[in-house]
């Protein structure tokens, strides 16, 4: 009886620390939040200049965009198919985006960024991986959700 009292108390009290030790593990450093800032504004900026060259140096070489901007679901890989993809956008419809980071996540050594933006009437989230590369952040993974 007591031996099972003391498994219990025993798990009781891993229970309620392995929550505390987890939340700690994946706190984001405070520079490198702000560095994904600072790389997301870049972001925001090249692209109401409508730069698609300087929007596509913010990612990965191999990085791959997903979204649900079309009837269909668009996939878009590579930072030469992703700066054409944003020219092609600036010719046809150049509007201002609004962007805001919501939650800056630790996933290991990258970083799970979740925005808010809007483009004229559109609005939506988007979710980024982002990965070190030398002294900035780039995007390796981007998935963009769009609401009305």
């Amino acid at each position: 009886m007591k031996i099972r009292l003391l498994l219990f108390l025993v798990g009781l009290a891993i229970s309620f620390a392995l929550p505390t030790f987890a939340q700690q593990k994946d706190v984001v450093d405070p520079e490198a939040r702000q560095q994904i800032e600072v790389a997301l504004m870049k972001f925001d900026e090249a692209f109401n200049k409508h730069d698609a060259s300087a929007i596509a140096a913010l990612y990965t070489p191999y990085a791959i965009q997903v979204g649900n901007w079309s009837d269909s679901d668009d996939t878009v890989s590579g930072q030469q198919a992703i700066e054409k993809t944003y020219a092609a956008e600036f010719a046809s419809s150049p509007v201002e985006f609004a962007g805001k980071l919501v939650q800056v996540y630790a996933i290991g050594n990258q970083m799970s960024a979740i925005s808010e933006w809007s483009i004229g009437l559109f609005k939506g989230y988007i979710v980024r991986i982002c990965v070190r590369d030398a002294d900035t952040w780039k995007i390796r993974l981007e998935y963009i959700q769009v609401h009305g």
